[in-house]
């Protein structure tokens, strides 16, 4: 996250860059409503603790509940105070203010994390992909409304990533290996883990193409294709969260089904 501040927000060809992106926004781009990003608002952040917390203790799980909601409250704080902390010199003179790092963004993925903790093993796979959708449709959508540049959404990933990595590390055992947590059937995982691994593959060729396109239409006179870098700043954005997602999908051994034990010692069937 540091290297992308510097290199996003800190030089003139990084701001140049993601505000000529911006210069392709219209109000008629991607939907017409911004219904998603209203849902994440102070009040809903607080519910969506509760409800953890409830979930969490009536699957007598209560430690991992408080672990779930600190991963939402801290990931919220620390977007919140870096964007206060973390100034944009305007060097390239840009108009548009400080953005970095997306608050919709940190939510969305630091909501997902934590609904995942506290969910069984074996709903897993589909409460992933729904949450996963809506972390990359905020992202989409605070980008394409000039709300914020691709640096945002990638600080936001960071920031998610790395609250949820000090709670896994250091915070109560998510899973017990009860027979609450069997993983049940490997189809639906290993379906989930393919649709993750390409959806980062089109969505990065499709990026990388945009911007080729546009850095070739801006070679020696350094006027970009404002349109081509908006998509390539969409498909960067959705790459990120893609790219995270999938990375605690993989790390957290979700992606297979765990050898778990019955009540009374026998291997439970996948």
């Amino acid at each position: 996250m540091p290297l992308v501040y510097a290199v996003a927000v800190l030089t003139p060809f990084g701001q140049r860059l993601e505000d000529s992106a911006l210069g392709g926004v219209r109000e008629t781009d991607l939907f017409g409503s911004d219904t998603a990003l209203n849902v994440i608002s102070v009040p809903v952040i607080l519910l969506l603790v509760v409800v953890i917390a409830a979930v969490a203790f009536a699957r007598r799980r209560l430690a991992v509940g408080l672990a779930a909601g600190l991963v939402v409250l801290a990931s919220a704080g620390t977007s919140t105070l870096l964007k206060r902390i973390a100034v944009r010199p305007e060097i390239a003179q840009s108009t548009t203010p400080n953005s970095f790092p997306s608050g919709h963004a940190t939510i969305a993925l630091a909501a997902l994390f934590a609904v995942l903790m506290v969910t069984p093993r074996r709903f897993r796979p589909v409460v992933l992909l729904i949450g996963a959708a809506y972390a990359v449709f905020v992202a989409n959508q605070t980008v394409v409304y000039g709300w914020h540049r691709v640096s945002d959404i990638v600080g936001a990933c960071a920031i998610a990533l790395f609250w949820l990595g000090i709670v896994r590390a250091f915070g109560p055992a998510v899973d017990r290996g009860a027979r609450g947590d069997r993983d049940g059937r490997r189809g639906p995982r290993r379906v989930v883990t393919a649709v993750l691994l390409v959806s980062v593959g089109v969505v990065l060729a499709v990026g990388v193409t945009a911007l080729v396109v546009a850095l070739a239409s801006g070679y020696g006179s350094g006027s970009y294709d404002h349109d081509a870098l908006l998509v390539a700043g969409r498909m960067a954005s959705s790459a990120a969260v893609l790219v995270v997602v999938t990375v605690v999908w993989l790390a957290d051994g979700m992606h297979h089904a765990a050898a778990t034990t019955d009540t009374k010692g026998v291997p439970a069937p996948a």
